[in-house]
């Protein structure tokens, strides 16, 4: 649990460079799955009224994500605790303003986020606003993705880390497949003895 504590240290200085710092403890931990269902997971308890449960989800991927907080401040609001609603409320709007703080949502400075529904999160229940599409963008080392919203603005986000956690993910998926298919014994053939 000491790990959760130091992710969070960002809300008693909610900063650009106290958020990053946060957030490079998420992404450096080995269980780090930008792509997770954890979010989905979440609302399917919500949607079953297992408040509780709710609650008690936690794991390194949802810390940052502003939706799963969100999530449990509905669950403390059905439980009737007050406290938690409150606690859950400041730390996704400290995560959004966080959110803003890493760049303009420009090309030349995009948001950096954690997770990849942290794009739609922010555009949508912090900045009031409805993306109509998405496009990857890969400029020189960068790698990002442009929302467009309704207005045909377009909002961007440095998405370099979640991608490339993507693709170690891939390789190290194929790579497992591959040694369980060496490590299965050759039946041998009949007429080789």
């Amino acid at each position: 649990m000491k790990m959760y504590e130091k992710v969070f240290e960002f809300l008693t200085d909610p900063t650009k460079e106290t958020f990053l710092k946060c957030r490079e403890l998420v992404i450096n931990d080995p269980e780090y799955d930008p792509y997770s269902e954890d979010i989905e997971n979440i609302q399917d308890l919500l949607n079953e009224g297992k408040f509780e449960e709710v609650i008690r989800y936690t794991n390194v991927n949802i810390l940052l994500s502003p939706r799963a907080h969100i999530y449990k401040y509905f669950a403390y609001k059905e439980l009737g605790d007050e406290k938690g609603r409150s606690i859950e409320m400041t730390i996704a709007q400290l995560i959004f303003e966080c959110l803003e703080k890493t760049g303009s949502g420009t090309k030349d400075s995009p948001y950096i986020i954690t997770r990849i529904s942290d794009e739609r999160d922010l555009v949508r229940h912090h900045l009031n606003k409805q993306d109509v599409s998405q496009n990857l963008i890969k400029d020189g080392d960068k790698i990002m993705d442009a929302l467009t919203l309704e207005d045909g603005t377009q909002l961007y986000f440095d998405i370099k880390v979640p991608y490339q956690r993507l693709a170690f993910s891939f390789s190290k998926r194929n790579e497992q497949a591959e040694n369980k298919e060496e490590e299965k014994p050759q039946k041998k053939k009949w007429w080789k003895f």
